[in-house]
């Protein structure tokens, strides 16, 4: 009898904890297209341990309104993609989003530099919104509530270089797109060039469509870096100086999106205005003082470690999905 109602017992714990128990949440992740930022970000997130949080990913063009029931949250990677989902009949109640740049929502701004009616009422529909940078939490939080959700470098993956730099030339680092004006001025390629005219430096630039690598061949171009440039004029994320960053490369970087946040000017980078006359003293003052280029790398390397790994930031990203 005793051992009969020990296992009665047992069973009625065990259902208890069973009923208490947090359930799982399904959580289909939207990139824009295979093999972009986007998709490499929701990657990461699906590889990331979670107790309660089940990911998976559909590529924003195979979103369709069937998923509305397959899964307790949709998350497009931006607002963006999430007006467009609501378009195509995903309510936005349904949905959560990031906040990825300023530029992308100026379509949805009057000729007086405020946000039409339609789309705020769109961005307080959503049933959360989350930002990557604090100028972007700062800007939208006077229309709804933001989560900042800071976003980790793979620290693993992007590390400095065992053996020293041995460049013949200096040797300056820049990621961007130049495939057409608007994205060559925005990302601010021709001010880079003017701005190391004449001097003794070699520019290594990946692109979109010219010296293209994928995203695991992208460490070794960091490590043969003497230094790293940002010359955009407005970011969210730039994922390239955060991975530059993690493989100890000083950076120089015009005050775009989550930059301040990694970045103490002459600390452990350089933050500078976004014109050639500045980008070039600063790559003359690292050329011209070899122990402050080699302490900010070391710097700002542990600046990624101590605040920007994944294993760091994930629980902002955690505690986001699960309160909403």
């Amino acid at each position: 009898m005793q051992g009969k109602a020990k296992s009665n017992c047992d069973r009625n714990e065990n259902k208890i904890m069973n009923e208490t128990k947090t359930p799982v949440r399904k959580i289909l992740l939207v990139p824009d297209n295979p093999g972009w930022a986007f998709d490499n970000r929701a990657k990461k997130i699906i590889s990331l341990p979670t107790n309660n949080l089940q990911f998976e990913i559909k590529y924003y063009k195979q979103v369709t309104k069937k998923d509305i029931n397959e899964y307790d949250l949709i998350y497009p990677m931006s607002v963006g993609k999430a007006k467009g989902l609501h378009q195509k009949g995903i309510p936005a109640n349904k949905m959560a989003a990031g906040l990825t740049s300023v530029r992308q929502f100026k379509r949805h701004m009057t000729s007086k530099g405020t946000f039409k009616n339609d789309f705020i009422t769109f961005l307080k529909g959503l049933r959360g919104v989350n930002s990557l940078s604090d100028e972007l939490f700062q800007h939208f939080t006077p229309y709804r509530k933001i989560i900042h959700t800071k976003v980790g470098v793979d620290e693993n993956q992007f590390t400095p270089s065992k053996l020293p730099i041995s460049n013949s030339s200096f040797t300056v680092g820049w990621v961007g797109r130049i495939d057409g004006p608007g994205h060559r001025e925005f990302e601010g390629y021709d001010i880079v060039t003017s701005a190391i005219h004449g001097l003794d430096i070699k520019l290594d630039i990946r692109t979109f469509t010219e010296n293209y690598v994928p995203l695991e061949k992208m460490t070794e171009f960091y490590q043969g870096l003497d230094c790293f440039i940002c010359s955009s004029k407005s970011e969210g994320h730039p994922n390239p100086v955060f991975e530059a960053a993690a493989c100890g490369v000083p950076i120089i970087s015009t005050k775009v999106g989550s930059v301040p946040e990694l970045i103490k000017s002459h600390d452990n980078g350089i933050i500078v205005k976004r014109d050639p006359q500045s980008i070039r003293e600063a790559i003359q003052y690292l050329m011209n003082h070899p122990d402050k280029q080699k302490s900010m790398g070391q710097s700002i390397r542990k600046t990624i470690l101590k605040e920007w790994t994944w294993k760091t930031c994930w629980k902002e990203w955690e505690d986001f999905f699960t309160s909403i």
